[in-house]
């Protein structure tokens, strides 16, 4: 900068301050205004930076409210279109609901209908059996009334009164050999007297049974399992094969001391190349184990165990103990001195066993058995019989 400009300044300051230049030399005066120049340049300078910084802020805050505006104005957008995401779906669901509202409605008429049909049909069937089934229930009344009893009978639940059995007149014989006409005639009855009563108990009386089909006899079993009244079994005789399956897996079974319960395995006859034989095999014991793993778990044994023990008690493996034995066995439940028949009745008797046909003597001695040729069996049925006096030839 020009000396003169200099020394215009310095005066120019001196005079606004009230000092006197005379009094000062010119060096003096110089130095002075030298710095209050560089004061003056660093004020403006600092005065530049603060202006600088607030631009600075200025644009932050610009940036910043600019932010905010598109945010607020995202968020509007995204409230938007939330409340129509929410009013669609509202929709949909109230489109929805209208829908299955008609369709119960549907439903229901539909289903009004089909009930309508099934009474209207009902109502029709009833009517024909009543017309059709005249001359069968009159006949099922006049056998119920056709009971021979000095006094009125009693139903307990518990028949054992005072160590006395007491039958009452809903008995069923069971005698012979288990097959078809015997099952059909047991299930018949059981079912029978189902009708009139499901609380009292119904007896099965077996005088002697050898035992005979397992099917035949699993009918019986699945007829005593379905009664809502309870199914005893009473054996005076004997009871064996079959026919002691089925008395120990009555709810309850009484004997007399005396009684002959006997257990065995099944038997069967096969035929047919090895394969064959081996299929055959494998399915009787599959289909016997199924019967006689039942009178196993009454034992708490298993099958295996309860064949050991029929082959260590008798080299046959027929097994065969009298009443107090069996008891002990679990083979029966009770053990009674005495049986009261307090009703004999002529309710449809039971059919005499299918006839088996038996083979002539011939030239054998007369101590010799006899014998039998049991029928073929059904599909799939093998036979548990057991008679000693007799022979049993499978056809």
């Amino acid at each position: 900068m020009p000396r003169l400009v200099l020394v215009f300044l310095f005066f120019a300051v001196t005079a606004q301050a009230g000092i006197d230049p005379v009094q000062k030399s010119p060096a003096t005066y110089q130095a002075e205004v030298e710095a209050e120049l560089i004061r003056a340049r660093l004020d403006l300078e600092s005065a530049k930076r603060r202006q600088a910084q607030l631009d600075k802020i200025l644009e932050i805050q610009t940036l910043t409210a600019e932010q905010n505006l598109r945010k607020a104005k995202s968020e509007a957008a995204g409230a938007v279109e939330e409340a129509e995401r929410a009013k669609l779906v509202l929709e949909e669901a109230l489109d929805k609901a209208k829908s299955t509202v008609a369709t119960a409605e549907k439903t229901r008429q539909q289903a009004d209908f089909e009930a309508e049909t099934k009474l209207a049909l009902a109502s029709q069937s009833v009517e024909l059996a009543k017309i059709s089934k005249v001359t069968e229930i009159a006949q099922l009344q006049k056998k119920v009334s056709d009971v021979a009893v000095s006094q009125k009978i009693g139903y307990p639940r518990d028949p054992m009164i005072e160590g006395v059995l007491h039958i009452s007149d809903r008995r069923i014989a069971f005698n012979g050999v288990v097959d078809d006409a015997l099952a059909t005639y047991v299930c018949g009855r059981i079912a029978f007297y189902n009708a009139l009563d499901t609380q009292a108990p119904i007896f099965i009386v077996i005088d002697r049974s050898p035992g005979g089909s397992v099917m035949s006899g699993y009918q019986i079993l699945q007829a005593m399992e379905s009664s809502k009244a309870p199914v005893y079994v009473v054996v005076k005789g004997y009871a064996a094969s079959m026919a002691a399956i089925i008395t120990t897996m009555a709810e309850r079974s009484f004997v007399y001391p005396q009684t002959v319960v006997l257990h065995h395995q099944a038997s069967t006859s096969l035929q047919g190349n090895a394969t064959e034989l081996a299929e055959q095999l494998k399915w009787t014991k599959v289909w016997c184990e199924r019967v006689f793993v039942k009178v196993a778990n009454k034992m708490n044994i298993s099958v295996d165990e309860f064949v050991k023990r029929m082959y260590a008690a008798v080299s046959t493996g027929d097994w065969k103990v009298l009443g107090t034995e069996a008891r002990r066995l679990k083979w029966v439940t009770d053990v009674t001195e005495r049986i009261s028949e307090d009703s004999v009745n002529t309710i449809a008797a039971t059919p005499a066993p299918a006839e088996l046909k038996r083979e002539g003597m011939g030239d054998r001695p007369a101590s010799s058995v006899s014998q039998t040729i049991l029928p073929s069996p059904q599909p799939f049925d093998v036979w548990w019989v057991y008679d000693p006096s007799t022979e049993f030839i499978f056809p």
